[in-house]
């Protein structure tokens, strides 16, 4: 029984990074393939966290894979902002907002 269920986590997790891959080859944006990046990072992570703990307890290994899947979870989302970022920089020349470049935002002055 416990065979299976660390099985089907491992089936999980690769259904996940797959679901990320496919999801972000399709988007048409770069910024809408970003949002893909969550599914691997998030709920793969902790799949892959369950299986590990079910095939060799607590322990050294499973401690090794907790501190990898929270690295995995905080970094995905400083990542897709930084990369997010850069993209938009790419594209406009600029970071900040600009009235030209079509893009509703509240002027400091009105704050």
């Amino acid at each position: 029984m416990q065979h299976d269920i660390i099985i089907a986590c491992l089936a999980i997790t690769v259904v996940s990074c797959w679901i990320g891959v496919i999801g972000a080859w399709r988007m048409r944006q770069p910024t809408q393939a970003l949002h893909y990046l969550a599914m691997p990072t998030g709920l793969g992570a902790l799949f892959l966290f369950i299986a590990v703990l079910l095939q060799t307890g607590w322990g050294e290994t499973t401690a090794k894979t907790i501190v990898i899947c929270i690295v995995f979870i905080i970094t995905n989302s400083a990542g897709a902002h930084a990369t997010a970022r850069a993209i938009r920089t790419r594209q406009l020349g600029h970071w900040g907002p600009r009235k030209e470049d079509g893009v509703e935002f509240i002027p400091e002055d009105r704050q």
